[in-house]
């Protein structure tokens, strides 16, 4: 029988595009459009944290002003580039929830990992 290896791309973190590191290598981010170059199926989001380029995989572009959530692959070069898999309408979204929910995670994620850790020894 062969054998199958089945390669999985690594998840997209939640970030801030301030907050992007050099281990980062996909991302999910959420800034409002300030910018759309249609002919290139490119456009520029701004997070409160810093500015994305972001080249778009769909012949579909968000509108000036739109908040959106991009997640993508991380193009490194003098400036934050990001190549979108998927680009998501986030305007009717309560980012100041989403904000919240996020900082829970931040600060409950780790104690449940350690719990597990405890739990199976």
């Amino acid at each position: 029988m062969e054998t199958v290896t089945v390669r999985r791309r690594r998840p997209a973190v939640e970030r801030k595009i301030g907050e992007i590191t050099e281990e980062d290598t996909r991302v999910a981010l959420i800034g409002k459009v300030v910018k759309v170059d249609k002919l290139d199926y490119i456009f520029t989001i701004d997070d409160g944290t810093g500015v994305a380029i972001i080249e778009s995989e769909e012949n579909v572009l968000p509108r000036p002003g739109q908040i959106v959530r991009v997640i993508g692959r991380i193009i490194r070069n003098e400036e934050t580039h990001i190549y979108a898999e998927a680009v998501q309408d986030f305007s009717d979204a309560h980012l100041e929830y989403l904000e919240e929910v996020q900082e829970l995670e931040r600060e409950l994620l780790p104690r449940l990992e350690n719990a597990l850790v405890w739990w199976s020894e």
